[in-house]
């Protein structure tokens, strides 16, 4: 058969240069009938051929972009620098003193400097959004701070003002109604609004209520990444906010997945597994949880739709980068992760008790939560049990001894913190001038109603 097709196309060319002659490659297909069938079939395929490939290369394109949205460059290298400049939004009752706890650890380890409030755990006392003078004017932070991961109301273009520029941003979501629940119980927010009960609370405030200290309630994570008061019921602004805080934090962990959140963490960080390890600190005794009833539970789902919006849009991400992570990839590092737990748990020999139980610096602020007492209390092993306001104070006095040692600088707002040109003001009294330029405590003090997680 191989002669025979041989043949038959040799004719077919000879007819088609017989064909063609003095006309080069114009050749007039009508004229020869047999040309213009196999160029026909030829040019045919080839359009099929390129369509098909044309198909399947945007496809990929398609599948690749997809996967390049849901796989950021950190999760693209093999080889990274531990991060030691990390900002992290501290989220109400979103397992976020966990995470302050990791990074309070790591940056005391290292000899990191924090931003640190004058008083207190706050920044702006939870009501006032962060400004950057909060940190500016502390006496704590005459260095240049390496870690943020204090309660505020979140402002990140003035967090960037007092943070390095190759700063990684971070924070923590949790599911609206579970978080709304166990605010309700640590804040006492029924008992503060005249002993009402979940359920009761709910009925009565289902258009709008005013926040708890100025800054507790409903929509909490919203209130939290800096919406404004009057916009708080608003969905178009709760949507731009998901937007900017989108590109924002490069990661946001999710507090019923932490296990797979503390992966993320570590990867992110560029730091090892167990520089990640932490108790599970802070967390509500269930005496003190409040039952809801159905018909109360979907009512306070509706009441929460900005807090929804903003934890579907990062749970879904999260879970995009779970996969591009790897599936298999996880499950062995969340494996790693418990056994590295475990035997910590096992080292530092870690009782959970009751924090009415509990005392010194082990002792967390509020009695309705479950605190931990490590067999050796010094060294590592006390510091993973460390309750937050103490380990508050030490970093205080820590690095205020740093400041006095490097600038020779007393106690006190350090001379960087007065505003620039303030000394030409006039002839003022050094003291008084000092006293008049010192930060005031913007409801910072300790027994704020949500003070923990």
């Amino acid at each position: 058969m191989r002669p025979k097709v041989i043949s038959d196309s040799l004719k077919d060319v000879a007819e088609g240069e017989q064909c063609g002659a003095g006309k080069g490659w114009t050749m007039s297909l009508p004229r020869c009938p047999m040309v213009r069938l196999r160029v026909c079939r030829f040019t045919f395929r080839g359009l099929v051929f390129f369509t098909v490939a044309v198909a399947l290369l945007y496809g990929f394109l398609l599948m690749d972009g997809a996967r390049s949205a849901g796989k950021p460059p950190w999760l693209e290298i093999n080889t990274c620098s531990p991060r030691n400049n990390v900002a992290f939004l501290k989220t109400h009752k979103c397992a976020s003193s966990a995470i302050q706890n990791i990074l309070f650890r790591y940056g005391d380890k290292h000899n990191l400097h924090f931003a640190l409030p004058v008083t207190g755990n706050y920044f702006g006392g939870g009501r006032h959004i962060f400004e950057a003078g909060m940190v500016r004017f502390s006496p704590f932070n005459k260095v240049t701070p390496n870690i943020f991961a204090i309660h505020t109301k979140w402002n990140y273009e003035e967090v960037k003002k007092v943070m390095p520029e190759d700063t990684v941003y971070f924070t923590i979501v949790r599911e609206p109604t579970a978080l709304f629940q166990s605010l309700f119980d640590y804040a006492s927010i029924g008992e503060r609004a005249g002993g009402l009960t979940l359920d009761e609370y709910v009925r009565r405030n289902l258009i709008d209520a005013s926040r708890t200290d100025g800054y507790v309630g409903y929509n909490q994570m919203t209130w939290d990444l800096g919406m404004p008061l009057e916009d708080m019921s608003n969905l178009t602004a709760t949507r731009e906010l998901v937007r900017r805080a989108d590109a924002q934090f490069g990661l946001v962990l999710v507090a019923e997945r932490m296990d797979e959140s503390l992966v993320l963490l570590a990867k992110y960080l560029c730091w090892e597994l167990r520089d990640v390890l932490v108790l599970r600190v802070n967390s509500l005794r269930d005496e003190f949880k409040s039952s809801i009833s159905e018909e109360s539970r979907q009512a306070l789902q509706q009441r929460l739709a900005p807090d929804y919006l903003l934890y579907n849009h990062f749970l879904e991400r999260f879970d995009q980068q779970v996969e591009a992570f790897g599936r298999r990839r996880m499950a062995a590092e969340v494996a790693r992760l418990r056994e590295l737990m475990a035997l910590l748990v096992t080292t530092c020999n870690f009782v959970r008790k009751e924090a009415s139980g509990l005392s010194g610096k082990q002792k967390p602020w509020s009695n309705k939560v479950d605190g931990f007492q490590a067999g050796e209390a010094g060294g590592s092993c006390g510091s993973y049990t460390l309750a937050e306001f103490h380990f508050l104070d030490a970093l205080r006095n820590k690095q205020q001894k740093f400041i006095e040692k490097k600038f020779g600088l007393p106690p006190g707002p350090p001379i960087g913190a007065i505003p620039l040109g303030a000394q030409a003001i006039g002839k003022l009294n050094p003291k008084k001038m000092r006293k008049s330029l010192a930060p005031k405590k913007m409801g910072s003090d300790r027994k704020s109603a949500a003070g923990g997680e």
